[in-house]
């Protein structure tokens, strides 16, 4: 999380991945940092112990996801 608000506020475009039992986690230090309402990709957990099929269907997940947050962010900074 602070990683990408850090690339966000330098005007660069960035995407968090997250698995869901860290949502309120990740709400929390958003909004710790200034930033409550940032926008996180969310996917199933957990990552570790799954089948390939089952990380390509979360890699595809994230994609749907996270395609729209990045060209948001460009959009913004373009606009900006």
């Amino acid at each position: 999380m602070h990683d990408g608000i850090s690339f966000e506020q330098l005007g660069k475009p960035a995407l968090v991945l997250c698995t869901t039992p860290f949502t309120p986690t990740s709400r929390a230090t958003a909004s710790t940092l200034g930033i409550a309402g940032y926008t996180v990709a969310f996917v199933e957990h957990p990552i570790g112990s799954r089948s390939l099929e089952e990380i390509q269907e979360r890699a595809e997940d994230a994609y749907r996801q996270g395609l729209p947050i990045l060209l948001g962010a460009a959009a913004a900074d373009a606009a900006g």
